[in-house]
């Protein structure tokens, strides 16, 4: 499970029971652009530091310059090959990652909302909403990419006829 880095506060992580932690702290991971890759509970200094930043990074044009060929490997390391990534990040943040080179099968839930008779993602309700997955995903200790189409939280729901194998739509 991976996920952008302010989806997942530490005072959340309070009310989880030890069990959860451990799950957590084995399945989740986050992405930031100061530190790449953070599990749930490693140590870090606060920072204000967005992944598409406009900055120099040593010889790298940018963050995702910077990142893209560390991250993918660093996954690959902790994966099996065949393994299911749920990619609960913002597109900001998941463009940091090498797809390509990632061995395992991406899945990338999506959440949409109904306006003017069509469905549309409005980035502040997606953005609570990949928080609400990844805290279901902890609480439920999902194993199987199946039952994630279960996510029924704030009004969202499965919506196969809008999904994919790769891409879960959930609207509401």
């Amino acid at each position: 499970v991976s996920s952008s880095s302010e989806l997942l506060h530490v005072n959340q992580s309070d009310s989880l029971a030890d069990s959860k932690h451990t799950y957590m702290q084995e399945n989740l991971r986050i992405l930031s652009g100061m530190y790449g890759i953070l599990r749930p509970l490693d140590l870090m200094q606060p920072y204000r530091l967005e992944m598409g930043t406009r900055m120099n990074v040593g010889v790298k044009k940018n963050l995702y310059e910077f990142w893209k060929p560390k991250l993918a490997k660093a996954l690959n390391q902790e994966m099996e090959e065949g393994e299911v990534l749920v990619n609960l990040a913002s597109n900001e943040y998941f463009k940091a990652l090498d797809k390509k080179e990632l061995k395992a099968t991406v899945i990338t839930p999506v959440f949409k909302e109904l306006r003017d008779g069509q469905y549309k993602a409005i980035m502040t309700f997606a953005k609570l909403a990949r928080g609400l997955m990844t805290r279901y995903i902890i609480d439920h200790q999902l194993t199987d990419p199946e039952d994630l189409k279960g996510f029924d939280a704030e009004g969202y729901g499965y919506t196969e006829e809008l999904s994919t194998p790769t891409e879960l739509v959930f609207t509401r």
